[in-house]
C-alpha cells in the first residue's frame, strides 16, 4: 500500500513539473463551461436581465484574465530563451556551517505581476525552489539558505526557470544543465566532553594560551644524583630502604600536544539495512565525529586520519568537518586502515561488526581513548505518547523513523551494539559513548 502511494506521489509530482497549466486554471475553465451551459439550457429565461449580463460579463471576465496571464507569463519566457543566457548559481559557507545558495539572472524579463522561481536538482531527486527577485538592469536576484536531508556532498545536475503568473493558472519552465556541487557541514553545539589524551608526537610546534601536564608526576621518583635539589629527597623511603629518592620536577608545557585521530566507515550491514535508515546513522555518526575532533582540539593539536579518499565542494578550505562529511559508509578492510601502530583516538560505530572489531584491538592499550557512537540512540527510547504524536501531529523533534523500527534486522544490529559495548567493558578498555 505503502509503495503505491509512493508511486501515485511520484506521477503526480511529474505532472505537476511539465505540465504548464495549474489547477487554478482548470477550475476558472469549469466555472466558465457551467455558467455558458447553464446560460444555454433555457434557465436564463428564470433570472432577471441584470442577472443574466453578469452572467456573461463574468464570462467575458474570466476569459480575458486567462488570456492576459497566458500572454504575460509565455512572453517573457520565450524572451528569456531567445537570449540564450544562463543563471548563475553560487553557494556561500557562513560561520554557522550553513550553506547559503544564490542564484542570479541576468537580462530577465519578470512576468507582469508575476513571479520568477529557480528551482535547483540535486543528485537528480532533491529539488529546492529560490524565488528570484526584480532587480535593476533587468537582473533577478535569490537567496535561500539550503535545507538538503543529509550530511554529504551534492552535485547540482540543473536549474530551472519556472516563469508564473499571478493568478498561479500558467507556469512555463526553461531547463539548464549544471555542473556544481555543495557541501553539507556537520554541526556541532559543543555537548561532548572528552577526557585528556595522551600524546602522540615528541615535536612540539603549536604554542597555545594554556599550559598542558607532560611527564614527571609529583608521584613519580628517581634516584639521588650529584645535581639534584636535596630539598627533594623522600626522607619517609630512606628510612626504610636506606635509599636516597627524590620526586621527579611537575613540569607543564606551553605547547599542545599532538593526536591521530582515527574514524572507522565500516559497515557490516550496509547491504540489509534501508537507505533511509542507513542514512540517518550516517548523519548522527558524522555529526557525533565532528563533536568529539572540537572537544580534541581544545587542549590537543588532533591530525584527523579518513579511512576513504572524498572529493568535497570545500577544497580549498581543508576543513576536517568537510572531510567528514565526504565520508560514506564502505566494506572494505578495516585492518589497512588502522595499520599496525598504536592507535591514541578511534571512533567506531555499532554497525562495525564484532568480528572487525576483535580484529583491531592489538591496536588499543591503556592510553587509547575508544569514542563508542551507538546508533541506536539515534532513535531512543519511544513511549506511546510519542507514537501518538507522530499520528496526529506535525512534531519537529524526535521524529520516529518507521522503517527503522520495523525492519527485520534491527535486532541484529542491537544485538552486535550489546556485543560491541561489553567487549570494551570485559577488555578495561578506556572508551566513551555517545
Amino acid at each position: 500500500m505503502r509503495k503505491s502511494v509512493d508511486i501515485f506521489c511520484r506521477i503526480v509530482k511529474y505532472l505537476r513539473s511539465e505540465i504548464s497549466v495549474r489547477v487554478s486554471f482548470f477550475i476558472v475553465v469549469l466555472f466558465i463551461f457551467l455558467v455558458r451551459e447553464y446560460i444555454t439550457s433555457g434557465a436564463s429565461e428564470k433570472v432577471s436581465d441584470m442577472a443574466f449580463l453578469l452572467l456573461k460579463s463574468s464570462v467575458f471576465v474570466f476569459g480575458i484574465i486567462i488570456l492576459f496571464s497566458l500572454i504575460t507569463t509565455l512572453v517573457p519566457c520565450l524572451a528569456y530563451r531567445r537570449s540564450k543566457m544562463k543563471p548563475e548559481v553560487k553557494f556561500t559557507y557562513t560561520g554557522t556551517n550553513e550553506v547559503i545558495c544564490e542564484v542570479v539572472c541576468s537580462k530577465l524579463l519578470f512576468p507582469f505581476t508575476g513571479t520568477v522561481k529557480a528551482g535547483l536538482t540535486f543528485d537528480r531527486q532533491h529539488d529546492t525552489l529560490v524565488v528570484l527577485k526584480r532587480l535593476k538592469h533587468g537582473q533577478g536576484y535569490g537567496r535561500k539558505h539550503l535545507t538538503l536531508p543529509n550530511i554529504k556532498n551534492y552535485d547540482l545536475d540543473r536549474v530551472t526557470l519556472f516563469f508564473q503568473d499571478f493568478f498561479r493558472m500558467f507556469s512555463f519552465k526553461i531547463t539548464f544543465p549544471c555542473k556544481a556541487s555543495v557541501t553539507i557541514l556537520p554541526v556541532s553545539e559543543d555537548n561532548v566532553e572528552l577526557p585528556k589524551v595522551s600524546s602522540t608526537m615528541d615535536k612540539d610546534e603549536i604554542r597555545t594560551d594554556t599550559v598542558h601536564r607532560k611527564e614527571g608526576e609529583l608521584l613519580h621518583f628517581k634516584h639521588f644524583e650529584v645535581s639534584d635539589d636535596i630539598r627533594r629527597i623522600v626522607w619517609p623511603v630512606y628510612a626504610k630502604s636506606k635509599e636516597l629518592v627524590i620526586r621527579t620536577v611537575e613540569m607543564h608545557n606551553m605547547y599542545a600536544s599532538k593526536i591521530d585521530m582515527y574514524a572507522s566507515f565500516c559497515n557490516g550491514y550496509q547491504n540489509i539495512l534501508e537507505k533511509t535508515v542507513s542514512d540517518t546513522f550516517l548523519n548522527s555518526y558524522k555529526t557525533d565525529i565532528w563533536e568529539a575532533y572540537k572537544s580534541l582540539t581544545k587542549d590537543n593539536e588532533v591530525h584527523f586520519v579518513p579511512d576513504q579518499k572524498s572529493k568535497t565542494a570545500v577544497e580549498y578550505r581543508n576543513e576536517v568537518s568537510a572531510q567528514i562529511s565526504g565520508m560514506d559508509w564502505h566494506s572494505n578492510n578495516i585492518e589497512e586502515y588502522f595499520g599496525k601502530s598504536k592507535v591514541s583516538v578511534t571512533c567506531i560505530s555499532s554497525l562495525i561488526s564484532l568480528r572487525d572489531i576483535e580484529k583491531i584491538l592489538d591496536r588499543f592499550d591503556t592510553n587509547t581513548l575508544v569514542i563508542f557512537v551507538s546508533l541506536k540512540s539515534c532513535v531512543g527510547k519511544i513511549s506511546v505518547k510519542d507514537v501518538l504524536r507522530e499520528i496526529f501531529t506535525i512534531p519537529e523533534k524526535k521524529k520516529i523513523n518507521w522503517k527503522w523500527m520495523l525492519s527485520s534486522n534491527r535486532r541484529k544490529v542491537l544485538n552486535n551494539d550489546n556485543a560491541i559495548r561489553n567487549t570494551l567493558i570485559s577488555g578495561n578498555f578506556n572508551y566513551v559513548e555517545l
